[in-house]
């Protein structure tokens, strides 16, 4: 009988141990509230406040949360609370998430005791009014200078505040990174100076710059990283700065990131190192200013949209190696009059050369295979064009709107033309259709008003019902058969 009931009771407590596990397993990573505060509990046992969902003023971020120790504050928990001034951190907390009170509006003063030690991107990004940072002075990771919120553990400027007086700054010697958002909309920097790196043993340069590390800086007019060992440029670092004028870049950069330098509205001319391999989407985007670009020799590809907008760009050189040039790379650049394509070049985007107004020659190698939609839609100024023998499709609207093109070659095995492909060539005047063109689109010579000579291939199948609207064709044969309702 007693060993039964030992039975009974050692399977009573495993039960209990298994349901206990359980519960515990259940807890952690889920969402939990307490008063204003939605936590997690974390695999330590700790808890992490998700978000504070309060309306006061002054908040003391509390250090347990239903008996759970609040050891961190999780991303954007406070971010774009307009209520808050005045918070004060407790010992205990060793962590602060990206972007903690980004675009708190109201925010003036921040207490951070000596236990917080592990900082994410700018936790106080677009604080337009912080003021009052205060560190625990026993804190030994963070510090403040003058304004300037370092991490000591990964060299790193982490903030730098809108308050600070407007002008030149000098990065601390010893800094190896301009963290993530560190000048987020700083307007009050107008130029950054970076010493260079020194010959004593154990010094670092400055090495990476993180992505919106300057973004929306629109008084800064000047920046030089000659003397860094910078790689990359981080995505938005420079989006924005609408003063910047020049940038000298380092000769070990190999990569700019998407948008890097977007909308720099008085960037006028680009010194690329030929280290740079790849350059991001909408790296350039909108520098309308900018007159003239080499690409280095190791770039292969110019991505979507990387120099649309670049609106008084008179000049771009590409080197050989250059093979693909993506949607919309130089829409809107309507200063070019020129533009010489690399034999290497196999791949034109849709919309690559869209709205280049000023466009009166291009030359593009016999190799290139493809050429997309909308590819020199409204190039109103081209006169003149031979396609490469390598392309067998003419997309849809690639040269629509082209009001001054009255002469084209295409190539001899072309097989398709879509719809709208020629559609407002108001100066065409005649055209020569390759035999193994077998589908011409709907309206893909509509509006060519002054086309009165055309040569169609004997073995055309499908032919679009608009095809030659207000073409003023004085000799067409009969297409009933071949027209696709």
């Amino acid at each position: 009988m007693r060993k039964r009931i030992s039975c009974l009771l050692i399977s009573l407590l495993f039960l209990c141990c298994t349901l206990f596990a359980a519960c515990g397993e259940s807890v952690t990573g889920q969402e939990l509230t307490s008063g204003d505060y939605l936590y997690t509990i974390q695999d330590d046992g700790t808890a992490m406040i998700k978000k504070y969902t309060g309306q006061a003023v002054c908040v003391t971020i509390p250090s347990e949360l239903e008996g759970v120790a609040v050891t961190a504050i999780g991303p954007s928990a406070f971010q774009s609370n307009t209520n808050v001034t005045d918070v004060i951190i407790p010992e205990g907390i060793v962590s602060l998430g990206d972007s903690v009170f980004k675009r708190c509006s109201s925010l003036e003063s921040v207490e951070i005791p000596a236990s917080l030690t592990e900082v994410g991107v700018n936790p106080f990004a677009g604080c337009e009014v912080l003021y009052d940072l205060i560190i625990d002075p026993d804190n030994k990771n963070l510090k403040m200078v003058d304004g300037v919120l370092y991490s000591q553990n990964d060299y790193r400027l982490v903030y730098y505040s809108r308050m600070n007086e407007k002008g030149k700054y000098e990065v601390k010697n010893g800094t190896r990174i301009i963290g993530a958002e560190a000048f987020y909309e700083c307007t009050n920097i107008t130029r950054l100076k970076i010493r260079k790196k020194s010959d004593e043993e154990g010094a670092v340069a400055l090495t990476a710059i993180g992505r919106r590390a300057f973004y929306g800086c629109e008084n800064l007019a000047q920046i030089n990283l000659e003397d860094t060992e910078i790689s990359t440029i981080g995505s938005d670092a420079f989006f924005g700065c609408v003063k910047l004028d020049n940038v000298t870049f380092p000769d070990e950069v190999t990569s700019i990131a998407e948008r890097a330098f977007s909308r720099c509205e008085s960037l006028k001319e680009l010194n690329m190192p030929e280290t740079i391999t790849s350059i991001g989407e909408q790296a350039f985007r909108d520098c309308s200013s900018l007159v003239s670009v080499k690409l280095p020799q190791g770039v292969t590809t110019i991505g979507k949209n990387t120099f649309a907008g670049c609106s008084d760009l008179e000049e771009i050189i590409l080197q050989d190696g250059l093979t693909y040039i993506g949607g919309g790379a130089f829409m809107g650049d309507r200063s070019l009059k020129k533009v010489v394509l690399p034999e290497s070049v196999d791949y034109i985007g849709s919309e690559a050369f869209s709205e280049c107004t000023g466009l009166e020659e291009i030359l593009i190698p016999d190799g290139c295979g493809y050429i997309g939609p909308s590819a020199f839609n409204k190039c109103m100024s081209l006169t003149s064009l031979t396609l490469p023998s390598e392309l067998y499709t003419i997309n849809p609207s690639t040269f629509s709107g082209c009001s001054g093109l009255t002469e084209i070659t295409l190539p001899e095995e072309l097989e398709e033309i879509g719809e709208r492909a020629f559609f407002c060539c108001t100066a065409l005047t005649e055209i020569v259709i390759p035999d193994p063109v077998e589908y011409i689109g709907d309206y893909a010579f509509s509006l060519c008003v002054k086309l009165d000579s055309i040569e169609l291939p004997e073995d055309l199948e499908v032919i679009g019902p608009n095809t030659f609207d207000e073409a003023q064709l004085s000799i067409l044969p009969d297409l009933s058969d071949l027209i696709e309702e």
